[in-house]
């Protein structure tokens, strides 16, 4: 049996609103200070394309060759590609085969319900705080180091107490000798971090929040992997404040995380409000079985686990028998909690609309059940917090409803391009030569289109030409999220970059 308790894991102190950056796979955190433009650029039938949504689904993914760039003819064809996907999107509207397929359904509904977590948190935790500035200045005074650290890292709470009491009875030497006993080499790992680079929330909370000196130990601080670090202090360099800016922007990222931190820890009470007295309780026969069966999937490496995403999605091989035995498996109690019991069958329909995030990211196979576990629980937490969003009403939020719309308009584009390939017998030949594929076959479908749907096109070309993009490839990702990637893959519809459609109007939205 389990009782619910806060996890940073679940609770990350960055969960930033969905339409701000989230961490970039570029070793790097890009976070937007202010909320961005959600005023619409362009109207196509029922749909709209919002300045953020263009400036999102240009930046957060990769962009091909052919409009990479930040000059006009570039920023006109990623105008008329998202056009073009609302267009695909809206001939695909009618059919059935999408309206009877449950995974893509599920899957529509488990992004807008994570749209409608992040923005509860937005709403009920991130909104309301209310930042002291005499709280900023100790963070703001020492957000200009740049420590140099030794550091040893244990996987396990029981050493980690016992390194913990070795170096509490040491010296400054100490902290080297021990490492020297753990590792067995000669020398500590040795690294540089700086305030805007720590990922670790409380490991930037125990550098930057009080003042250290040299040679002081630090830790053990447990990261999100379960593993535990301490630190000891070499020195630092600190970076001078050349102009009125950098003093400007210095206290705004001190500010900005002082923010998050204390949304997070707002929410973090809400939400165990919310969970308060509930406990799950596993049948122990059926989570044992679950375990046997689904184990040596998730253990896989890296690329066996990308084979098996590709075999399962085209229901090949070994995952048929998966799904099998799953199904024999349906009717069988996997937990029970707040009274009610959740059957295989219940945790498989959930899972397609919140697949599980688990807490540690490596872990041995001893350790893999406990980590189901937990996986679960944090799961069926979010359910609780669902449910609070929809007694809300975020479910009817115009943020919520636009990501939910650009991801069933992204979906459901591709589905229709696809099916255009399909009927021409080019789906391997666009795979081999996209660009080929796109300007004899797709570029004259898109403007027969642009033609079909040319009155219920209006454009702010005013707005779309004081847009500016970078020119940096980017993929933005969202840590702890069911579903991770913050924005589409950019759609290879068209490399057209006229606009000789539709009409020019100051606001699409009249």
């Amino acid at each position: 049996m389990i009782t619910f308790w806060p996890s940073k894991s679940f609770y990350p102190a960055k969960w930033l609103p969905f339409f701000w950056a989230g961490t970039l796979l570029l070793s790097c955190n890009y976070q937007k200070d202010t909320r961005t433009d959600e005023s619409i650029l362009a109207r196509i039938g029922d749909r709209t394309i919002s300045v953020n949504e263009f400036i999102r689904r240009a930046e957060y993914t990769p962009r091909p060759a052919y409009c990479a760039g930040d000059n006009y003819i570039h920023r006109k064809i990623v105008l008329n590609s998202l056009i073009a996907e609302k267009l695909l999107a809206l001939e695909a509207e009618d059919n059935d085969e999408l309206r009877q397929n449950q995974e893509f359904q599920a899957y529509l509904v488990g992004r807008k319900e994570q749209a409608m977590r992040q923005w509860f948190y937005y709403k009920e935790a991130f909104e309301k705080v209310e930042i002291d500035s005499n709280d900023v200045k100790p963070i703001y005074q020492l957000s200009g180091r740049t420590y140099r650290l030794a550091y040893l890292t244990i996987d396990n709470a029981e050493q980690a107490a016992e390194v913990q009491s070795a170096l509490a009875a040491g010296g400054a030497d100490r902290f080297q000798q021990v490492a020297q006993q753990l590792s067995g080499q000669l020398q500590t790992p040795q690294r540089e971090v700086a305030f805007q680079a720590v990922e670790n929330e409380t490991m930037l909370d125990s550098l930057f929040t009080v003042t250290r000196s040299k040679n002081q130990i630090v830790g053990p601080v447990k990261s999100e992997d379960g593993n535990f670090t301490f630190v000891q202090i070499l020195g630092w360099t600190d970076r001078k404040l050349l102009s009125p800016t950098d003093i400007q922007r210095r206290w705004q990222d001190a500010q900005d995380w002082l923010t998050e931190k204390t949304a997070s820890q707002s929410y973090d009470r809400i939400v165990a409000q919310l969970m308060k007295g509930k406990t799950i309780e596993f049948m122990p026969e059926t989570f044992r079985k679950l375990v046997n069966l689904v184990g040596p999937m998730y253990l896989r490496s890296r690329e066996q686990k990308e084979q098996a995403f590709s075999d399962q999605f085209w229901k090949k091989n070994e995952e048929i028998q998966l799904e099998k035995q799953a199904d024999q498996m349906a009717g069988e109690p996997l937990f029970r909690i707040d009274g009610q019991i959740w059957s295989v069958a219940d945790f498989e329909q959930e899972m397609q609309r919140h697949p599980l995030v688990f807490r540690k990211r490596n872990m041995a196979k001893s350790e893999f059940a406990e980590q189901f576990k937990l996986a679960i629980v944090d799961m069926v937490r979010d359910r609780y917090v669902t449910t609070a969003a929809y007694e809300a009403g975020y479910d009817k939020a115009e943020e919520v409803q636009r990501n939910a719309q650009m991801w069933r308009d992204n979906l459901s584009a591709l589905y229709q391009q696809n099916k255009y390939l399909h009927s021409l017998g080019l789906v391997s030949a666009f795979r081999n030569e996209p660009v080929k594929i796109i300007e004899s076959r797709l570029n004259p479908l898109i403007d027969s289109l642009q033609a079909k749907y040319s009155e219920k096109i209006a454009i702010d070309t005013e707005r779309f030409e004081s847009i500016k993009l970078s020119r940096i490839d980017l993929f933005a990702v969202q840590r702890n999220m069911p579903f991770p990637v913050v924005v589409p893959s950019f759609p290879m519809i068209t490399t057209d970059h006229t606009l000789d459609y539709g009409k020019s109007v100051k606001n699409p939205h009249e």
